[in-house]
């Protein structure tokens, strides 16, 4: 078997199941597996075989060419093919193509086939043990629930107990249950298909058919199985020694570099981590599973252990590690790997990592085919393959370097090109600074990592020794910590893209010719550096003037569905950005695809989510001047993520005020009058929408008013006090809810009104509100229809642009 079969086959399998939801309207999954067979054993019987030559013909007593006894035969060589290599080889991998395809459909058949997705939708008690532990989600939480047995009631007089073996999605209000994965658990509560949607696809690629709402969830105790139960006990001792031995924030994120386990880890931290390209290390990869296999191989070779007794050993090993991670993607990815290796070893055929890294995909896929959808299985997997491409050639060339850190250095980079195609698509950015960032961070992983598990080993039998390496190792862990914060808000560009299929396409096929070329040795001619030369300072100058300021004043509404966030531009390069919408990245990303470096203000109008969520993410990546808030108390239920908001600004180092009416902010010739809130509202509907912060925006003679969420009772008062609400351009209240009164929209005699809306179920925008701001002349834009709508003030009038191209003047 060749080095690059495997891999290729791998790749095809992969393929089938990703196509499973196209091939799933001609028919059902069986042909396609019929037909994958066939083709493989074609494929197989047109291969070359071996072909056995005989002792005699090796000693010239038979002529060539004559057939030996089969009694006679001795070593192989290759035989002769029935087909074209070309032919046999495309067979294969179509062969592979509609074997992933079928085998999708079988497992998809096998999902929806399984007693409680049978059954529902239906009042059920279920018992299984938890594959995730329970965590927040908007006013509950969730987990993944594996489930065993289930009480279905078919009837008021029938009750029937049910085997199966499927997951299911759990929800619950309230605070999370005090169980954890792994935990044995009874459940009860209705059990209903997901309702048709995104989240309905999310579940759909996750292999889950049945959302179970939680009435009541009890614990029964701890995992059945021993492997978990161990694994159990050896995360909450491994916790509780790192939360005795160092302080909360070094110690979640220790938890984090070791075992993936991000519970307990620093908002603040993660943002900083995730913003500057270093969050693959809170993710479990090969790079701990060879940290700790190989202290246990080379303890096996001290030993004098047989190589069969290092496999178990090391099979052992990886197999808890595995499991005491919560076997996530990228360290099953690793952990099959590695098990391929010993095996390849104790045989004493070892393999190349390619085809390790081929045959782990391979046996994944046959064991979970959703695991293609697993955002962190392919990052896993497209790093590993940027590293087998690039990485020695990448070294190869940076021989100026001392080896090691030629080699960290080339491993770094070709990782990086391996996953940037995802992270494109998914996430819309590639920080600039993240080659930076992981090669500062290089030399610090290791230290805190080890000397960080020593020092919690020794707690108990050698604690006076363990303070001394504890505070070593705080040094390490505070060093990555300083470092993602400082490069976090670095003035380096970011390599942005809207997401969607094409980066991923043209991503990968770059990555293609740049493997390949790099591989050849071949250096780039003379002609190719000059127009890369020349061409270079155009790119630079596009983005100079993409990221300059305007003519006039600017206010960019951005498209973040059922939210609100607005930034607005001076043309003396003031910033000022309005909320930051319902997710937790968008804006952040957004920001950064404008060329936005700094911020001078962040106004967090009120206390809802889908004003304040992306606003921990915004403060972590750019350096802000001032944040705004109402300072009035959320809502019950919503305390919790506000409080964290306001800590991310603390933690920031931002400062923060709390403005009333009639308080004024200036960045630069731009005016900000606060008209709203005169108190904070009680009693009222919604007092967070009345506590919310109204703002003129004032640029010479140009007026914006950002309304944001006050309702009927808020808007009449600001009527009352006379406050001046005219504004040329209007942010409407409330995302077009029927909240507001006719005077407060006539009032405003606005030219242009912008309603930052999304799919929702409160019907926003109503009719009513809509036909009010047109009968006043006003032209209304919808972020839901026009995606981003950019107003600017121009001489004389308002140029209005959307994200779909259509460009509008005022006058």
């Amino acid at each position: 078997m060749t080095a690059w079969l495997v891999p290729v086959l791998a790749s095809a399998f992969w393929v089938g199941i990703v196509a499973w939801p196209v091939a799933r309207s001609l028919g059902p999954p069986w042909p396609l597996l019929a037909a994958g067979l066939l083709a493989l054993g074609w494929a197989a019987q047109a291969a070359p075989g071996r072909v056995e030559e005989s002792a005699l013909i090796r000693a010239g007593a038979v002529p060539q060419g004559v057939p030996a006894p089969v009694g006679a035969l001795g070593e192989s060589r290759p035989g002769v093919a029935r087909a074209p290599p070309g032919a046999i080889a495309f067979a294969a991998a179509i062969a592979f193509v509609l074997l992933g395809a079928g085998w999708a459909g079988l497992h998809e058949l096998r999902v929806h086939g399984a007693a409680l997705a049978a059954v529902t939708p239906r009042e059920v008690t279920v018992w299984g043990s938890l594959d995730t532990d329970p965590g927040r989600s908007g006013r509950g939480w969730t987990a993944v629930l594996g489930v065993g047995r289930v009480r279905v009631v078919l009837q008021p007089e029938r009750v029937e107990d049910l085997s199966t073996s499927e997951t299911v999605w759990l929800e619950g209000y309230g605070p999370p249950p005090g169980a954890r994965r792994g935990d044995r658990v009874e459940v009860s509560g209705p059990a209903e298909p997901p309702e048709d949607g995104p989240f309905a696809g999310y579940l759909e690629r996750r292999g889950i058919a049945v959302v179970l709402r939680s009435r009541e969830l009890v614990r029964l105790g701890p995992s059945a199985n021993p492997l978990v139960r161990a694994a159990q006990g050896v995360r909450a001792a491994l916790l509780g020694r790192m939360e005795t031995m160092f302080p909360a924030r070094q110690a979640g994120l220790l938890m984090g570099l070791a075992l993936g386990d991000t519970s307990r880890l620093d908002p603040g931290d993660e943002e900083h981590f995730r913003a500057t390209g270093l969050g693959h290390l809170l993710a479990v990869s090969g790079e701990n599973v060879a940290m700790v296999l190989a202290p246990v191989l080379g303890l096996a070779l001290l030993l004098r252990l047989s190589a069969r007794g290092r496999f178990v050993l090391g099979l052992a090993t990886v197999a808890f590690f595995v499991v005491l991670t919560g076997a996530e993607p990228s360290v099953l990815r690793a952990g099959v790997m590695a098990a391929f290796a010993l095996a390849g070893m104790v045989l004493g055929r070892p393999r190349t990592t390619a085809t390790l890294l081929g045959a782990a995909v391979l046996a994944l896929l046959v064991a979970n085919p959703t695991l293609v959808w697993s955002v962190g299985f392919q990052l896993s997997v497209a790093a590993t393959v940027g590293m087998v491409a690039l990485a020695a050639p990448i070294a190869a060339r940076l021989g100026w370097l001392p080896k090691p850190v030629a080699l960290a250095a080339a491993t770094t980079m070709s990782a990086q090109l391996g996953v940037s195609p995802l992270l494109l698509a998914y996430f819309h950015q590639v920080p600039a600074v993240t080659i930076v960032a992981n090669l500062l961070a290089f030399p610090a992983v290791s230290p805190a990592l080890l000397l960080g598990l020593a020092a919690s080993a020794m707690v108990g039998p050698a604690e006076p020794l363990a303070r001394p390496v504890a505070r070593l190792a705080g040094v390490f862990v505070s060093y990555l910590q300083a470092l993602a914060d400082r490069l976090a808000v670095a003035p380096l560009p970011s390599i942005t893209s809207p997401g969607g299929v094409v980066p991923v396409v043209a991503g990968f096929a770059l990555f293609a010719a740049l493997t390949w070329w790099m591989r050849r040795g071949s250096r780039l001619p003379r002609p190719a550096v000059m127009a890369l030369a020349a061409l270079l300072p155009l790119f630079v100058w596009s983005s100079a003037i993409r990221a300059g300021p305007p003519a006039g004043l600017q206010v960019r509404f951005l498209d973040v569905g059922q939210g609100d966030a607005a930034l607005v531009t001076t043309p003396e390069g003031g910033t000022v950005l309005v909320d930051g919408g319902p997710d937790p990245e968008q804006v952040a990303t957004d920001l950064a695809a404008l060329g936005v470096r700094r911020l001078d203000v962040v106004v967090a109008t009120h206390p809802h989510l889908d004003h304040f969520t992306g606003l921990p993410a915004v403060l972590a990546r750019f350096p802000t001047s001032l944040v705004l808030d109402s300072g009035c108390r959320p809502p019950e239920g919503r305390s919790l993520p506000y409080r964290a908001f306001l800590t991310s600004v603390r933690s920031e180092g931002v400062p923060e005020r709390r403005p009333v009416r009639g308080d004024r902010f200036f960045v630069g010739r731009l005016r900000i009058d606060v008209l709203s809130p005169d108190r904070c509202w009680e009693g009222t509907n919604s007092d967070a929408n009345n506590d919310s912060l109204v703002l003129l925006l004032c640029y010479g003679e140009d007026r914006v008013l950002f309304a944001n969420e006050p309702e009927a009772s808020a808007q009449q008062v600001l009527l009352d006090d006379h406050q001046p609400i005219m504004a040329e351009v209007l942010n409407v209240p409330h995302h077009g809810a029927g909240t507001s009164i006719a005077p407060f929209l006539d009032a405003v005699q606005e030219t242009v009104a912008v309603v930052s809306v999304g799919p929702n179920d409160y019907g926003h925008p109503v009719p009513w509100v809509l036909d009010e701001l047109r009968r006043t002349g006003a032209r209304v834009f919808r972020t839901d229809r026009s995606g981003d709508v950019t107003v600017t003030f121009a001489d004389p009038g308002l140029v209005v642009r959307t994200a779909h191209g259509r460009t509008f003047e005022f006058r």
